[in-house]
């Protein structure tokens, strides 16, 4: 209603639905071109008190632009309240939970800030258009002193703390001074700790969180302890990153954009492992209320943000530039790609190590090139980088770097694999000079013995004997 107490009708977005004409005889599949419209306000002395909408359930197009039209018409008439009536969850980072002052049934009533809301509007939504150009001369930074910081987690898995140690070092070698947070659990041992600490991580332990729809032992059991991150609140603003990355070009601009903002996957869906969260105990009770009833599209993590949030803004993809030839790249850009990956001085800001990680190889080589499965992920190029972040590490944090006495007999195997099959690139046929070959800090360091003892249970084509990869 109107602030003069006057009883109006608001004006609100119509779908119209225009069917196109019957298909031609034979055409398979015909279909309807959907138009909506926007409500429009004239700005003046006069500004609605309420603006309601009824949303559908459905994670389409119009649930997205149903409540992106009751935001911008909220801004625009500086409305002070905003009624969404739905039986699913509203878009959590459009209207914030920190913004709700009530919710009954299917009825959720929030307080915007408009100042708010007209920023998160200036950004285009990240299935359409970049919200950072790749060519802007000019990138936002907010002020080094506020609360914000990188984060990343390392849960059940002790593989990836080299990579965490090396993702510091990259990250303090940008430039960048922000505080670098590290959730674990109690899996993750005192020594590790000790080296996480002296990389420059500040630790917190967790928690871990099951996905209850992921089977035991499985490499997605506990991956939605990622919401912890929203449980940061001594941060306003938190740049997660995956510890299988390097930060090669200083990215702090990331933190003057709003939560979420990342790297797209495909035409809808961004990839979480480079993401803007702004940490909040009512957003992590949301994303913690329908673990139950949302089903993952990836079974992960990643799939269930997606559909929690389905309004995020795009950044370019050389911030989260995944080590990986897609089936129908050409051999130009693969070439491309290599150059990108390898350049120095940097040319990417972030790039993401995806298949078996550099640390878990021979230096020599990218060890991907050995299995049938990961030479999508293989690129001696990306390798070299990660090594040359590697080298500059001190002594004592190379340590834990080193390779376990399986993973060498597994590497080991898998070039003995890669030879009978006689694979064309003939990276098998190097002669591997990794000094990590001759150190052990375990009490069995007899990798050639246990080798002769693998057998066809551990073949390449065995996932469980392979290393996490994701």
């Amino acid at each position: 209603m109107k602030s003069d107490g006057r009883k109006r009708d608001i004006p609100r977005s119509r779908i119209n639905q225009e069917k196109l004409k019957k298909p031609e005889e034979g055409r398979e599949n015909a279909f309807t071109f959907t138009k909506i419209l926007e409500p429009r306000v004239k700005r003046g002395p006069e500004s609605f008190d309420l603006v309601a909408v009824k949303l559908p359930c459905d994670r389409d197009v119009a649930r997205l632009h149903l409540q992106l039209a009751a935001a911008k018409l909220a801004a625009d008439s500086a409305a002070l309240r905003v009624l969404l009536l739905t039986d699913c969850l509203p878009l959590p980072n459009l209207f914030t939970c920190r913004d709700l002052v009530r919710h009954e049934g299917n009825l959720w009533l929030y307080k915007p800030e408009p100042a708010t809301l007209e920023e998160k509007l200036r950004l285009p939504v990240g299935s359409c258009e970049l919200a950072i150009p790749y060519e802007a001369k000019v990138r936002i930074y907010t002020e080094a002193g506020k609360r914000e910081a990188y984060a990343t987690i390392l849960h059940s898995a002790e593989h990836y703390v080299c990579g965490a140690i090396a993702a510091a070092q990259s990250l303090r070698s940008s430039g960048s001074a922000r505080d670098l947070v590290i959730l674990v659990d109690k899996t993750i041992s005192r020594r590790d700790r000790g080296g996480l600490e002296a990389a420059g991580w500040k630790l917190r332990t967790i928690e871990r969180i099951r996905n209850p729809k992921a089977k035991r032992d499985a490499y997605n059991e506990w991956n939605y302890s990622k919401f912890r991150l929203w449980q940061l609140t001594d941060y306003d603003k938190v740049v997660f990153i995956d510890a299988d990355l390097l930060v090669l070009r200083n990215i702090d601009f990331l933190f003057a954009m709003p939560e979420v903002s990342a790297v797209g996957n495909n035409a809808t869906l961004f990839n979480s492992g480079v993401m803007v969260v702004e940490p909040s105990d009512c957003t992590f009770r949301l994303l913690m209320d329908h673990v139950d009833e949302i089903t993952s599209y990836n079974g992960g993590d990643q799939g269930y943000l997606n559909e929690i949030f389905t309004w995020w803004h795009r950044v370019p993809r050389n911030m989260n530039f995944l080590k990986h030839f897609w089936v129908g790249d050409t051999e130009r850009r693969k070439a491309k790609k290599n150059g990108l990956m390898g350049a120095d001085p940097p040319a990417l800001y972030v790039l993401h190590y995806l298949g078996l990680k550099p640390w878990l190889c021979f230096r020599d080589y990218d060890c991907n090139w050995n299995l049938q499965s990961y030479r999508d992920f293989a690129s001696d190029a990306a390798h070299a980088t990660w090594w040359r972040v590697h080298d500059t590490l001190p002594e004592n944090l190379r340590g834990l770097c080193l390779l376990p006495t399986k993973m060498k007999a597994y590497l080991e195997h898998i070039r003995r694999q890669a030879e009978k099959a006689k694979y064309p690139d003939g990276h098998w046929k190097q002669n591997i000079t990794d000094p990590r070959l001759g150190v052990c800090a375990e009490e069995f360091c007899s990798w050639e013995s246990m080798l002769l003892h693998w057998g066809e249970a551990n073949s390449p084509h065995d996932s469980a004997a392979a290393p996490p990869s994701s």
